[in-house]
């Protein structure tokens, strides 16, 4: 292990190595820094007698990065650490004892310093769990309110995004409240920008800003308020705020960004269901009922978010494959022959593989290719049985039985919903999972479908 290198200044009469230190002697304060400077040193040791207590102090404000260790006799160890001394060897000097003293002094400041380091990473660290899977600015506004709070000891913080395409801003405050922290979120309709006053404040100012910016854009700004009482925000801690209103503005990016791929992805979703249905005036609508049938079924049998959304995907898409069927089949009055009915029945095949060309997941894909499958495991493509069938697809296969009866159809007319609904109950066990029947029927009495139809189908309309 290299040695530390110490710089020795005033009537110290040291030099060359003890116990893992090397002492370099110099005559002055000026003399120690220059050597400072040549030796890149670890530590300094002052002879209290020798150098005045300013030019002492004035050293451990200029290297606050290197420890200073004081010799002096026992009355003037108050002195020492007064000016900021790290550690006080007591004459008469053992070289030893001083070697030991500057090794300590050399591992409580690097620690004091990493500790210091890890404060102020550790809020940026924390920055990396910001984005939420439902890309919701509100729990990032929240959390960047309170990070801001707690890293440079505010009593107030606020979070506010500006959205130059939005008619409101997003608020987040989080406030001390003894050692608690008392939260809060609005959104507020905000006055042109512009005309707002720029909030310039002065450098002792109890109120801190910094935008949440990146290097094109600004979408937003950090500000903490201390109480009149307490120290007011330093050069350090203003600098801290502008590192994370640079580091915050990131998530939103995240969310923005992650907002217009959802927005994408779902009119694309709704292109193709749009297209499946125009060769039939009666589809019109569909899969968008469907689709909803199947959410408001899946969130009652503990689907999560994120299933739900693919289930929502499977139902709008589940005829996708019927655009390679020709419309003379899919349009005759009449009963079809058995091979037009094999033909037809190649749909659920072709439509799996379209959307597994697209990219599209493995739940969407697999509920679309088995949502024709019977519980008795008279179905197709593969006759599956029971749960062996995807739970997705036991769910699309009654939401489509219920829509397909209710609205009808080239070949059949539609039927009340009373009736459709008995001949769901009728077809349990054989053609359909009797618990996904109940959780439909507890839906349709509950309202649950028709307000899920109007959650979903409010969320970026194709038409």
């Amino acid at each position: 292990m290299e040695p530390l290198r110490c710089v020795v200044v005033g009537n110290v009469a040291l030099g060359g190595s003890h116990a893992g230190v090397r002492f370099r002697h110099v005559p002055s304060v000026c003399g120690l820094e220059a050597a400072a400077l040549m030796w890149e040193t670890d530590a300094v040791v002052v002879d209290v007698d020798e150098v005045p207590a300013e030019d002492a102090g004035r050293l451990v404000t200029r290297y606050p990065h290197v420890p200073v260790v004081a010799v002096a006799p026992l009355e003037r160890v108050p002195e020492a650490l007064r000016w900021g001394a790290t550690g006080v060897v007591v004459r008469p000097l053992d070289p030893e004892t001083l070697a030991g003293e500057v090794r300590r002094a050399v591992v409580h400041l690097r620690r004091l310093r990493e500790a210091a380091r890890r404060e102020v990473l550790q809020p940026l660290v924390r920055l990396r769990e910001l984005v939420p899977a439902d890309a919701s600015p509100e729990a990032v506004l929240r959390r960047l309110a309170e990070i801001a709070r707690v890293t440079v000891g505010a009593d107030r913080a606020a979070a506010v995004t500006l959205d130059p395409e939005a008619t409101d801003l997003a608020v987040a405050m989080a406030e001390r409240r003894g050692s608690q922290t008392a939260e809060g979120f609005w959104t507020v309709v905000p006055m042109t920008l512009a005309q707002a006053p720029s909030g310039a404040q002065a450098e002792e100012s109890h109120v801190a800003s910094a935008p949440l910016a990146t290097a094109d854009r600004t979408l937003g700004a950090l500000t903490v308020v201390r109480e009149a009482h307490r120290q007011a925000f330093g050069p350090a801690e203003r600098e801290l705020l502008d590192v994370l209103g640079i580091v915050g503005a990131l998530p939103l990016v995240q969310i923005d960004l992650l907002r217009k791929l959802q927005h994408g992805h779902r009119r694309l979703v709704e292109a193709l269901a749009y297209a499946c249905e125009l060769h039939e005036a009666s589809l019109r609508g569909h899969s968008e009922r469907l689709a909803s049938y199947a959410v408001a079924v899946g969130r009652r049998l503990g689907f999560s978010e994120r299933d739900l959304e693919d289930l929502w995907v499977a139902g709008m898409l589940h005829d996708v494959g019927k655009i390679g069927i020709s419309d003379t089949l899919l349009l005759k009055p009449g009963p079809l022959t058995p091979e037009e009915y094999q033909m037809v029945q190649r749909h659920t095949v072709m439509g799996a593989e379209i959307l597994s060309a697209a990219g599209f997941g493995e739940n969407v894909v697999r509920w679309v290719l088995h949502h024709h499958e019977r519980w008795d495991g008279r179905g197709y493509p593969m006759g599956l049985t029971g749960s062996d069938i995807p739970a997705g697809a036991r769910i699309l296969a009654v939401a489509d039985a219920y829509e397909v009866m209710t609205t009808g159809r080239v070949y059949r007319g539609p039927v009340l919903p009373g009736q459709a609904l008995e001949e769901l109950h009728r077809q349990r066990g054989a053609q359909f999972d009797p618990e996904v029947v109940a959780a439909f029927t507890e839906s349709l009495a509950s309202g649950e479908l028709g307000w899920e139809a109007e959650r979903w189908q409010a969320r970026q309309p194709w038409r």
